[in-house]
């Protein structure tokens, strides 16, 4: 075998030997990071940490909620309530690459502190 072909293969083992290494490593962040953003502010999903946040931004009376689910046994929510007002919730850990939902809901307060749904944005899709 000439010293052409012999470099030629060893450069090919190698190039073999880095593409199944970093593949893998690469599958591991794999999920997907969702924003909504609306009139009255923004919710989003960060899937690297797995949070949520709701940013109120206009004094229009309401609250903004940010839910998110993976299931219907799985549901988490925040909300900020207040002109210039962010609130962050770190989840339970979420198993990587899980289909997840988020959507923006204005909410009004009521006395006892629970909050009531007005209107609500369609669910988008991410991934953990």
């Amino acid at each position: 075998m000439s010293t052409k072909r012999r470099i030629a293969a060893r450069l090919g083992v190698v190039a073999l030997t880095a593409t199944l290494t970093i593949a893998p490593a690469t599958a591991a962040y794999a999920g997907t990071d969702e924003r909504i953003t609306v009139a009255g502010g923004e919710v989003s999903f960060t899937h690297q940490g797995d949070y949520i946040d709701s940013y109120d931004l206009e004094k229009d009376g309401y609250c903004l909620t940010a839910e998110l689910k993976v299931n219907e046994f799985h549901q988490w929510s925040t909300t900020s309530c207040g002109y210039n007002t962010r609130t962050h919730k770190s989840l339970k850990r979420i198993n990587e690459g899980t289909p997840v939902y988020l959507r923006a809901c204005y909410t009004n307060m009521r006395s006892d502190g629970s909050y009531t749904r007005a209107k609500c944005s369609g669910w988008q899709g991410a991934h953990a």
